[in-house]
C-alpha cells in the first residue's frame, strides 16, 4: 500500500477552515464507452474516507488515453483512503489506481474565498481572516514584438510583489480554451477538450496557489459572441458559418445545445480545478454587456446567468464565489452572482471610483478592470496605476481597483506600486475595522492653484447633468458624468449638456478639454450665468486628420487636442456646457483656475481611527507643498499619525495629535512632492508591524 505524504489546502465550510495542499489520485477506465468529457455519459465519482470517518463524493476528469484523476483540498490533517469509484452509479472497477491513501500533514493554509459571514460588503477566508484583494489583470499570455514572459512566471513575479489578486481568460489565442484550438487545425471534436489546454491550466493554477495569487477564472468572454466589439464570431467553430450550428451570437444564451456543452465543460473545470483555493470566483462572463445578445435578448443572457450559476452551485464541492464583469445599473444581471464586478476607462478614474461608491451596491465590489482613458490607454501607466490604486484604498469599494494593462506594467517593473499598497494595508489594517465610513477631511495649502478632474464613466447616460464644484476642491456627482457630450444625434437624450455651480475665490477660467469627435462634428459651448462665453466647432466643415483608434470606436473617428476656456470672475456663477454640434465630442476632463486647495484628500474612518491619501492636484516639476489637514468624526483622546511613503513604502515620520470633545483632529501636512498616506490610530493601541 502507498501513503503520500503531503501538505495540504482545503475550505468546506465542514472543516475547521484550514486548508492544506492537494491530495491527487490517478486509474485508469479502459472500459468508458462515449465521450469522456461529457459527465452525462460518463459519470465519474471518487467516495473518499476522511480522518473524522464521515465520507465525501467528487467528480473525476478525463486526463487522456485511459487515465482519469480525482483531485481534493483536505480541511484537516490525518488519513484519508480512497473507498470507492463509480462510473454512472456502478463500481467503476479502476485499474492502476494510486495511491488509495493520504497522509495530511503540515501547515495549513486560510482556505477558500467568502463572503464575510460578520459583514456582507467584505471577503474574508474560510479560517475568518480578511481578504482584501490587490492585483492587477493578467489576462492572457502577450506574444507578438514585445513577448511577456509565461503566464506562471508573471504569477511568481506577482508573488515577490505581494500582489494577491488577478483575473485569467479562458481564451483560445493563447491556447487557454478548452473548446476552442489556438490553430483551427488542433480544434477538438464537438463535445470534447483540449487536453493540452487543460494542462497550461494545471501549471497557471499551480502557480498562482506557489504564489499566494487568487484569481477570477474567466470561463468566457465578450468577443466570442459578438460581432461589433473585439469581435470572434467570424471565427467562433460554433458559427454555423465555420460548420457549427449557431445562426447568430444571440443564440448562444438559448439554444440548449449550447446550454448543455457548455454545462459539460463547466463540470470538467470543477471537476479538475474546483479543488483549487487561489480560484477566488468562477467569472462567468469578461463584459457581457459588449455581446450582441445584451443589446437585443437581456432578458436570455440574464437567465443563462441564473441558468449556469445554479450548475456551479450545484456540482461545485468547494462552493467558489460566482461573478461576472459588466455594468452595475443592470439590475437583470447580477441576482445570480455573490459579487459586483465592473469596468471603467474613464478620464479620471477617481471619478470613476465615487460613482461606484455612489451607487450603494448591496453586496460585495470592486473594479476588476481600469485604465487610462481609451484615448490615452498607455500615456504613463505608472501614474494610472498609483492614482487609481491610492483612491481606491480610501473607497467603500471591497479590494482595490484592478489594473487592466499588464503589458504595459510588467516591462515597465512597476509591481512595486503594490508593494508599498499592501504594506500600508497591513500597518493600517484597514480591510479589517469594522464601520469605515467616508471622512470629509479637509485641507488648505497657502496656495490656491488649478482644480482638474474629468467624468467618471465612459460611453453611458449622464447619471446628472448638474454639478457643485466647492472652493474646497471637493467634486459631488462628477462621477455620474460621462465623458461623451452628447450632440443632435439619436443618443441626444444621454448626455445633451452640463451645468457647473461654481465658486470662484479670485477671477479665473473655466477650460474643457476634448480629445475625440466623430466625422460628423461637434460645437461646443460654454455660458456664463446665462450669457453666451465661448464656442468651439470641430469638424463641422473639415474635420481634423484621422488617428486610428484601437479601442472600442473604431477609425471612423477622429482625435483632436482642443480646449475651450472662459473667464470666470470671483465669486459664485453657474457654467454650462453644450454641445449643438451633429454628434459626439468626448471630454477628456476641465481645469478650474484657480480654484482649490493645491492638495486634495481622501479619507474614511470610524470613530477612532482612520486612513487618508494626500496627493497634488497637479503632477509638477515644482517645490513641494504643505498644508493644514482637518479630519473630524474622531472621538476625543490622544492619536498616533503615521506619514507613509507610497512609492517606498516605508513609514516616513510619525507624531502625536490630542482631539478635544467633538473638535476634529489638527495637524500640517509635510512638504509633499507627489503624494503621501496617513494612518491615523489611538494612542494606547497596539503597533501593528508592517
Amino acid at each position: 500500500m502507498m501513503l503520500a505524504m503531503l501538505a495540504v489546502t482545503s475550505a468546506r465550510a465542514r472543516g475547521s477552515g484550514a486548508s492544506f495542499t492537494k491530495i491527487e489520485a490517478s486509474f485508469e477506465l479502459p472500459q468508458v464507452q462515449g465521450n469522456p468529457f461529457d459527465f452525462t455519459q460518463n459519470d465519474v465519482q471518487v467516495t473518499f474516507t476522511l480522518p473524522d470517518g464521515h465520507e465525501i463524493t467528487l467528480p473525476a476528469f478525463f486526463d487522456g488515453g485511459h487515465t482519469w484523476r480525482v483531485r481534493h483540498t483536505p480541511d484537516s490533517p490525518g488519513q484519508y483512503a480512497i473507498r470507492s469509484i463509480t462510473l454512472n452509479g456502478s463500481d467503476a472497477n479502476p485499474q492502476q489506481l494510486n495511491p488509495r491513501e493520504f497522509v495530511v500533514s503540515g501547515s495549513p493554509g486560510p482556505g477558500f474565498v467568502r463572503i464575510d459571514s460578520n459583514d456582507k460588503m467584505r471577503f474574508a477566508f474560510d479560517n475568518g481572516s480578511i481578504y482584501y484583494p490587490v492585483g492587477y489583470d493578467l489576462a492572457w499570455h502577450q506574444n507578438g514584438s514585445s513577448p511577456m514572459p509565461a503566464l506562471t512566471e508573471s504569477l511568481a513575479r506577482m508573488g515577490k510583489a505581494r500582489v494577491n489578486w488577478t483575473r485569467i481568460w479562458m481564451n483560445y489565442w493563447d491556447g487557454k480554451n478548452l473548446d476552442w484550438a489556438q490553430r483551427p487545425a488542433d480544434q477538438p471534436p464537438l463535445g470534447q477538450l483540449d487536453l493540452e489546454a487543460a494542462r497550461k491550466w494545471d501549471a497557471i493554477v499551480d502557480a498562482a496557489q506557489a504564489n499566494g495569487v487568487y484569481f477570477q477564472m474567466v470561463l468566457q468572454h465578450h468577443g466570442q459572441f459578438s460581432t461589433h466589439a473585439d469581435a470572434n464570431w467570424a471565427i467562433n467553430p460554433w458559427n454555423k458559418a465555420n460548420g457549427g450550428w449557431l445562426d447568430s451570437p444571440v443564440q448562444f444564451f438559448s439554444d440548449s445545445k449550447a446550454m448543455a456543452l457548455t454545462k459539460a465543460k463547466y463540470r470538467y473545470i470543477i471537476a479538475r480545478w474546483g479543488y483549487s483555493p487561489s480560484i477566488m470566483a468562477w467569472e462567468l462572463f469578461n463584459e457581457i454587456e459588449n455581446s450582441d445578445a445584451f443589446r437585443t435578448n437581456l432578458n436570455d443572457v440574464a437567465a443563462w446567468h441564473v441558468e449556469m450559476a445554479k450548475f456551479l452551485r450545484e456540482f461545485d464541492f468547494y462552493h467558489h464565489l460566482i461573478t461576472t464583469s459588466s455594468r452595475t445599473t443592470e439590475p437583470k444581471l447580477w441576482p445570480a452572482t455573490d459579487y459586483y464586478q465592473a469596468h471603467a476607462y474613464p478620464p479620471d478614474i477617481l471619478s470613476a471610483i465615487a460613482n461606484l461608491d455612489a451607487q450603494k451596491l448591496d453586496r460585495p465590489y470592486f473594479l476588476g478592470e481600469f485604465g487610462g482613458s481609451a484615448f490615452n490607454a498607455d500615456a504613463n501607466p505608472g501614474d494610472v496605476i498609483h492614482r487609481g490604486l491610492w483612491g481606491s484604498l480610501m473607497s467603500q469599494s471591497s479590494g482595490a481597483s484592478q489594473y487592466w494593462y499588464w503589458y504595459l506594467l510588467e516591462p515597465k517593473e512597476l509591481g512595486f506600486h503594490f508593494t508599498a499598497a499592501q504594506k500600508f494595508i497591513d500597518l493600517s489594517g484597514f480591510p479589517s475595522q469594522r464601520n469605515l465610513k467616508p471622512v470629509q477631511a479637509e485641507i488648505e495649502t497657502a496656495t490656491r492653484g488649478p482644480l482638474k478632474f474629468g467624468p467618471g464613466i465612459d460611453w453611458a447616460p449622464s447619471r446628472q447633468t448638474r454639478f457643485t464644484l466647492s472652493p474646497g476642491g471637493r467634486l459631488e456627482g462628477i462621477g455620474g458624468m460621462s465623458a461623451f457630450l452628447q450632440g443632435q444625434s439619436n443618443n441626444h437624450d444621454m448626455f445633451p449638456s452640463a451645468t457647473f455651480d461654481v465658486d470662484y475665490p479670485s477671477a479665473g477660467t473655466f477650460a474643457v478639454h476634448v480629445d475625440q469627435i466623430t466625422v460628423k462634428g461637434a460645437h461646443l459651448e460654454l455660458s456664463v450665468d446665462g450669457e453666451p462665453a465661448a464656442s468651439l466647432g470641430v469638424g463641422e466643415n473639415a474635420a481634423p486628420a484621422a488617428i486610428p483608434l484601437g479601442r472600442g470606436q473604431g477609425n471612423a473617428n477622429n482625435r483632436i487636442d482642443a480646449t475651450l476656456a472662459v473667464p470666470v470672475p470671483a465669486g459664485k456663477h453657474t457654467v454650462r456646457m453644450e454641445n449643438t454640434g451633429a454628434d459626439w465630442i468626448h471630454i477628456r476632463g476641465f481645469t478650474l483656475t484657480p480654484y482649490a486647495p493645491a492638495l486634495a484628500v481622501l479619507a474614511k474612518g470610524n470613530n477612532d481611527s482612520a486612513v487618508l491619501w494626500i496627493y497634488r492636484r497637479e503632477h509638477a516639476d515644482a517645490a513641494p507643498i504643505t498644508g493644514s489637514i482637518s479630519v473630524p468624526g474622531l472621538d476625543a483622546g490622544n492619536y498616533r499619525i503615521i506619514w507613509w511613503d507610497t512609492y517606498k513604502g516605508e513609514v516616513l515620520k510619525e507624531e502625536a495629535g490630542h482631539v478635544t470633545d467633538a473638535a476634529p483632529l489638527t495637524f500640517s501636512a509635510p512638504p509633499i512632492a507627489l503624494d503621501a498616506a496617513v494612518i491615523i490610530e489611538r494612542a494606547t493601541a497596539p503597533r501593528i508591524q508592517p
